[in-house]
């Protein structure tokens, strides 16, 4: 009996098909990305000054205190009424603690990095020591007590530069609770003290290093915005793209690094900057049924703080705050805007530091049946508004879920000996679209020209990356399953080993 079938009927066929024709969906919206994004800047003209309440939420930040602060008060300087605030927490003593605990029996073999992550290189030397000095095969609890008591809390470090600095634009807040980053920043937005309408909180991480020509770019956006609709922009968000300072020891974590923060950017550049766009355009057109859902992220986020202290501040009910805020802003049809310049963040240097980040990263989705519960229960949102929101979250974490998966099928099917041609074509397709026109184009808007051997190798560092998307994903929802919980006793956050470079905008074409 002949089982032949033609290859439009085979599973492969279909799963290729799929892949490519969502990867081509994206290239194309890369490309239009590339076309709106980094434009030249106009002839500057005369705008109005710009308020911007800057908050650093800092948690296990010692050693970037200096750098931050030698950053932007100069930068902040430039706009008059602008702060800068960074909150510590009580939560990093209570961390400290824990981890003394943990530290308990712990031999000098493992006093690693891979262990302890949550601790510095000087931290882990200094235990080392310790344990040498006792003549012990491992610590107790008074010995890493004593040890790392020698190190003072980011808590202690802001207050003695602050003291140096003699800055009046500085601020210093201490979060007393156990929140995380979402709670420091309500504390900080508390203690403002100011609901305006003309003036902005400015969420960024401690590594973040916008320029003056960054800031100087927002308040001309700001200024167009209210000439056009008659008000600021309710909520900006400058998105980023990802690169790293090639930190890894092998050259193969290098590259593959690299190809992850590429793969990354290519994210921004085809799913987030669009969402955004058709989000806001779909909120100012009443007659749109179709809202879509907004995606907000922690770094390079300005609410106006009227509309900051409307929405109640940033959720704390949740793991992560930056998508949960933005479904809070999808149930009020609260516009955010894509600011049309990014910037370029530091990203994961090492392979564990990529793998947890990106574990962590996934928590926002598995979020969402949470913030529908929450918000549903207080009166915000109908049970469409929510039912559309879980649809759109849900498609999205699939997505991110089945990149890895995905990518290794069609790479299985273009390497295949018994792949028919049909199939074959289209899953090549698929690995072109995801890989080399977007690593091409991309080189292209920042002015460089690739060879071929250089579009191969990054190609193969995006596609290595794409290989890699998913095991965060995969791994979050596995020690949920194991565990019962998505809380830690501590914040999932990495920490960072490495000093941001000095400027991390886009040069301007």
């Amino acid at each position: 009996m002949n089982d032949y079938k033609p290859f439009w009927r085979r599973p492969t066929w279909w799963i290729a098909a799929a892949v490519a024709a969502r990867n081509l969906n994206g290239l194309r919206q890369v490309r239009q990305t590339l076309a709106q994004v980094d434009r030249p800047a106009p002839p500057p003209s005369a705008v109005e000054p710009m308020v911007l309440h800057v908050v650093i939420p800092v948690l296990r930040e010692q050693r970037h205190i200096a750098g931050a602060l030698a950053w932007f008060v100069p930068l902040l300087r430039q706009f008059p009424g602008s702060t800068l605030t960074l909150v510590s927490t009580a939560r990093e003593e209570r961390e400290r603690e824990h981890l003394v605990g943990r530290l308990a029996g712990a031999t000098a073999a493992d006093l690693t990095v891979q262990r302890f992550p949550q601790l510095t290189d000087d931290e882990l030397a200094a235990l080392a020591e310790a344990l040498a000095r006792t003549g012990e095969q491992a610590l107790t609890p008074a010995t890493a007590a004593e040890a790392l008591s020698a190190f003072p809390t980011t808590a202690d470090v802001i207050a003695s530069e602050i003291a140096h600095l003699r800055e009046p634009v500085v601020r210093h807040v201490h979060h007393q609770g156990d929140g995380r980053k979402a709670a420091q920043v309500n504390t900080a937005a508390e203690q403002l003290g100011t609901g305006s309408a003309e003036e902005y909180v400015a969420v960024y991480d401690i590594d973040s290093r916008p320029s003056g020509e960054l800031l100087q770019r927002t308040a001309e956006f700001l200024a167009r915005h209210r000439a056009e609709h008659g008000e600021l922009p309710r909520v900006v968000q400058q998105s980023a793209r990802f690169a790293t300072q090639g930190a890894a020891g092998t050259s193969w974590e290098r590259a593959l690094c690299r190809g992850a923060a590429r793969a990354q950017t290519l994210w921004t550049l085809r799913r987030e900057i669009p969402n955004l766009r058709r989000y806001a355009d779909a909120t100012r057109r009443p007659d749109t049924g179709l809202r879509g859902l907004a995606q907000t992220v922690g770094h390079g986020l300005l609410v106006r703080m009227d509309v900051f202290h409307e929405v109640g501040g940033l959720p704390t009910f949740t793991v992560l705050d930056d998508v949960a805020f933005g479904y809070r802003l999808t149930l009020d049809s609260i516009p955010v805007d894509s600011f049309p310049f990014t910037t370029t963040v530091p990203a994961a240097e090492y392979l564990p530091e990529l793998l947890s980040q990106s574990e962590r990263w996934f928590q926002s989705y598995l979020d969402y049946p949470q913030c529908a519960a929450r918000w549903y229960a207080q009166g915000h949102g109908s049970r469409l508004d929510h039912a559309a929101a879980l649809t759109i979250g849900t498609y999205r974490g699939m997505a991110w879920l089945l990149v890895s998966p995905a990518t290794a099928a069609c790479l299985a099917l273009v390497l295949g000996p018994r792949t028919r041609l049909p199939v074959r074509a289209v899953a090549t397709t698929a690995i072109w679209a995801a890989t080399v026109a977007p690593v091409r184009w991309l080189a292209k808007a920042e002015g460089r020209s690739l060879t071929v051997r250089e579009t191969a190798a990054q190609s193969a560092e995006t596609l290595a990356g794409l290989l890699l998307k998913s095991i965060g994903p995969l791994t979050a929802l596995g020690r949920w399953a194991v565990t019962g919980t998505r809380c830690s006793a501590l914040a999932p956050k990495s920490n960072r080993r490495t000093d941001p470079p000095l400027t991390t905008d886009r040069e301007t074409p």
